[in-house]
């Protein structure tokens, strides 16, 4: 082993002890971030007789003023699962109806809940008329660069055991896609406020709405004399105000924000409701309090002000302008968001630009260029990483950063640069009590921690991989998009596309996945040694893929369609990092293969369809008639622990078609009963013209997990039904029809799509065939806990059969003619939240969104999933296509892609940019 080998090894190894100490150790700054906390526990707060506000539920509090005929909702939280939740408590204490929401700025932890609250009745929505314009910029000039630092900021891609909170409000990770500053068209506000002030009555409450610039340029503050209750917004929380958001912001005016809290300090307010953290209660509390920030934003305006006529540059001001101690020591003034020091540079910069008044600064040296001078001052590089190496053992280490950073201006691969950085940016995280700085010193850190660790995994050989019969798989850099028609530019969902190759009429195809920027060139892409078609994969936060596929293709031989035996977890090349042979699975002793769809779990686990294979002496015990064949498959459903370290697992649930069969075609055999009466079990024989009668019953092709009610939705391609369980249960209530939150154990709670198929309806009741797809819209998005179904064959008379599959299938299947469409539709529910069974004995669901195109038909697979913008892009696996849809309906983006694929996902640049940069 060479000696920087050697150094390398004995440094990362002292390194990972050393993080993790620092990073679990308490001082007093963890100590009061995480006091701090205190300020997000979940709880309805009744600040006036009748104005309540909900905190911690949301990354942002949600207030509710109830008036004589309904009720005014001031702000609505960012993610839907959270506002419905508030939505719920708010409905505990009045049931009138929303009249009007007021936005008191355009970010969207403040407005994403909206279409929680909208109801039937359209509510007026009151806002700025600047609404969005902080982010107009942004768009204006193409930048996306703010998103990765706002991921950093917010500590998105750390660990839950290194964040502690966002400094005024609780830990939050986004779902995929999430974006921040954005409101759909269904939530748009519909009334603005023009001048500086304007009374409005609504619900016979008169509030006063005005203008306060200050965290953003569009901030209102709402007056509500009555109850002498002020709703301040973000220009209030409890902390040292944010006067400067390090993830990027256009200029926040320092003047203008302490002139707006001190017009609010003159309505003599009983309490005080910030847009974070609890209220302020009492008036002399709340004068003071108010007084005290309002003080605070204009002493570093005036004092910065002072200083910058003294001739001082931005560097010398932080150390100029220091809070009075009466300020400084405030409970209310804590930097745990904000800090003084952004706030002096934000007010320097407001007034003079970039440049500091140093006339050496005019034209400094490229930083390249600083850093080979300052190695040449220190004696070579040697000398200058010992400096570095000591500055990091004296604890100083500022000065140990800085010095990094002038090797890797030299070179940004230099490994022990990049160790010593992530080691200097940890131990500053550990002492700092600001949670956006804490945030983005860790992300960071663990950001050249990869580097190097990716770094040494290209220095070890790898294992060659064999040789595909198939697919090329495309170079990083190839423009493999076969045509992009961008019809309406303005609406379309700005990010990355994320296509993985699933033919399902072949089996030997590579198993591969791509991220695509908006040109139709590769990004980024998963390698694989793994083949078969028919499934999806799923991008993990750690870059990585959670896929399937067929390592032994004997295994899988004769299994219905789509069947794999091999389950992975990889890396961010997509090599293996953890792996299962279904061969290994022992349920029941019967034979077990994967198939279709697979999902990670928050916690870590992983749900996978399954195809078990069943005897025909174990079919006939349970009612089941085998046909000719000898056996049958039934689905079914597992749930997976993975241990990534050990490359172990543990079957931690699983649920299973064949216990929930009823039958009436043998009297004398198990499950025997009226079909009708049991809508809640599955007809193993349906439909009677369904052959052959070994094949496959269910054909479950897809699945989805909502984790607050902790229930799973599947499609089934053979019922033309989507069918909903209780994950609550036990193994063994699985397997029954008690237990669980729902008390009903594996039995389905909702079932629809086709009454027929548990004798309530006929053939013209049907409203799926063949679907897809079927999938909950994740929290925060547009429609959040409505059900997305991809419904392929609208109007043929039965199955799309295209053969035996290959080549010749494929085209056929592309000759064949339709319509397919997508059903938006949320369930129907009673007062206990169970789903409700309508008049004609079929469960209820209401439809929310439907869509189709003359020209958009995909006879046997595809997929439909929600975006932030309200967007819906939609699959034609076969067709290789991928369309883009406006809420409307109108086409967006048509993509003529480089292969099949089953659901296609779209990333922000800042969910995927440590696979792009």
């Amino acid at each position: 082993m060479s000696k920087p080998a050697k150094f390398l090894t004995i440094f990362l190894a002292t390194l990972i002890v050393c993080t993790s100490q620092a990073i679990a150790q308490e001082n007093s700054a963890t100590e009061k971030l995480t006091k701090q906390s205190e300020q997000f526990k979940e709880q309805i707060l009744q600040v006036a007789d009748n104005v309540y506000v909900a905190v911690g539920y949301s990354v942002s509090n949600v207030s509710m003023i109830v008036g004589d005929d309904g009720i005014i909702i001031v702000d609505t939280g960012m993610m839907g699962e959270a506002a419905s939740k508030i939505a719920k408590k708010f409905r505990e204490i009045t049931d009138k109806p929303v009249k009007v929401i007021i936005y008191t700025h355009s970010h969207g932890d403040h407005t994403g809940g909206a279409p929680v609250f909208l109801g039937s009745e359209r509510p007026q929505i009151w806002a700025h008329i600047n609404f969005g314009s902080e982010a107009r910029p942004w768009k204006a000039g193409g930048l996306t660069y703010q998103n990765v630092r706002g991921a950093r900021q917010a500590g998105f891609k750390l660990p839950p055991e290194q964040r502690i909170n966002n400094g005024v409000a609780p830990v939050r990770y986004p779902k995929r896609g999430g974006e921040v500053f954005s409101s759909n068209e269904g939530t748009a506000p519909t009334h603005f406020l023009e001048g500086d002030r304007k009374v409005i009555k609504v619900a016979g409450v008169e509030l006063e709405l005005t203008s306060s610039p200050g965290e953003t340029n569009d901030g209102i503050s709402v007056w509500y004399p009555a109850g002498k209750v002020l709703f301040a917004g973000d220009s209030f929380y409890r902390s040292f105000p944010n006067l400067y958001a390090i993830r990027g912001t256009p200029n926040r005016s320092v003047r203008l924000w302490a002139e707006s809290l001190g017009r609010m300090v003159d309505n003599d307010a009983v309490a005080l409701v910030g847009g974070h953290t609890n209220p302020i209660l009492g008036a002399e509390e709340v004068k003071q309090v108010l007084t005290d920030y309002r003080d605070a934003v204009q002493f570093i305006h005036d004092k910065t002000v002072e200083g910058i006529n003294k001739g001082l540059t931005p560097d010398e001001l932080v150390e100029y302008v220091q809070l009075p101690e009466r300020l400084a020591s405030s409970e209310y003034l804590q930097p745990f968001y904000g800090h003084p020091d952004w706030g002096v540079r934000q007010t320097f910069s407001n007034y003079l630009g970039w440049f500091d008044g140093n006339a050496t600064n005019l034209f400094p040296l490229p930083p390249k260029a600083e850093a080979e001078r300052m190695i040449k001052l220190a004696g070579g590089k040697d000398k200058l990483l010992q400096a570095a190496k000591d500055a990091l053992a004296e604890n100083d280490n500022q000065w140990a950063a800085q010095l990094a950073d002038h090797l890797l201006a030299i070179n940004k691969n230099n490994t022990d640069a990049r160790q010593i950085k992530a080691e200097a940016l940890t131990n500053l995280a550990h002492n700092m009590v600001n949670a956006t700085a804490r945030n983005y010193y860790l992300t960071v850190a663990r950001e050249l921690r990869k580097q190097v660790s990716e770094a040494g995994a290209e220095a070890r050989p790898r294992q060659p991989q064999k040789p595909q019969k198939t697919t090329t798989i495309a170079s990083i850099g190839d423009a493999v998009m076969k045509k992009i028609d961008l019809a309406l530019p303005d609406e379309l969902y700005q990010g990355y596309l994320f296509w993985h190759q699933a033919d399902e009429l072949a089996t030997d195809v590579v198993n591969y996945a791509m991220l695509l920027d908006a040109e139709g060139t590769v990004a980024h892409r998963w390698d694989t040694d793994l083949t078969g078609g028919g499934h999806t994969s799923y991008l993990l936060k750690s870059g990585g893929l959670l896929r399937m596929g067929i390592r032994d293709r004997r295994y899988v031989a004769g299994q219905p369609v789509a069947a794999t035996d091999t389950l992975q977890i990889t890396d961010t090349t997509g090599q293996a990092v953890w792996e299962l042979n279904a061969r290994d699975i022992d349920i029941n002793g019967n034979k077990i293969t994967f198939h279709h769809d697979m999902l990670p779990m928050s916690n870590g686990n992983i749900l996978i369809l399954i195809y078990e294979e069943i005897s025909s002496k174990q079919a006939a015990a349970a009612g089941w008639s085998a046909g000719k064949g000898k056996t049958v498959w039934s689905d079914g459903v597992l749930e997976i622990k993975s241990d990534l370290e050990k490359r172990s697992y543990e079957i931690v649930w699983y649920w299973r078609f064949i216990d929930h069969m009823i039958q009436d075609q043998n009297t004398k055999a198990a499950n025997y009963g009226v079909i009708a009466d049991h809508p809640e079990k599955i007809d193993g024989h349906f439909p009677e013209s369904y052959a052959p009668m070994n094949a496959v019953r269910q054909h479950l092709n897809s699945l989805d997990y909502h984790p607050d009610m902790d229930q799973i939705v599947v499609s089934s391609f053979i019922y033309n039904e989507i069918w909903v369980i209780d994950h609550s249960t036990t193994i063994e209530q699985a397997a029954g029809s008690a237990g669980g939150l729902r008390g009903k154990g594996g039995e389905l709670l909702f079932r629809y799509g086709n009454p027929a198929a548990y004798a309530r309806g006929t053939e013209k009741d049907r409203l799926f065939q063949n679907q897809h797809d079927a999938n909950w819209i994740d929290e925060g998005l547009p429609g959040t806990g409505n059900i997305l179904v991809f419904n392929n064959n609208t109007g043929l008379g039965g199955i799309a059969r295209v053969g035996t599959g290959g080549a010749a299938a494929a085209v056929t299947q592309e000759q064949l003619k339709g319509i397919s469409n997508v059903h938006e539709i949320r369930p129907t529910v009673d007062d206990d939240q169970r789903y409700a069974v309508g008049k004609s004995g079929t469960f209820e669901a209401r439809q929310i969104w439907f869509w189709k195109n003359d020209d958009f038909f995909a006879p046997f697979q595809g997929g439909a999933r929600r975006l932030p913008n309200g967007n819906t892009l939609l699959t034609d696996t076969v067709g290789k296509r991928v369309w883009e849809v406006a809420p409307d309906g109108d086409v967006v983006v048509r993509y003529k892609g480089p292969a099949p694929a089953f659901k296609a996902f779209k990333y922000s640049a800042a969910q995927v940019a440590d696979l792009i940069e």
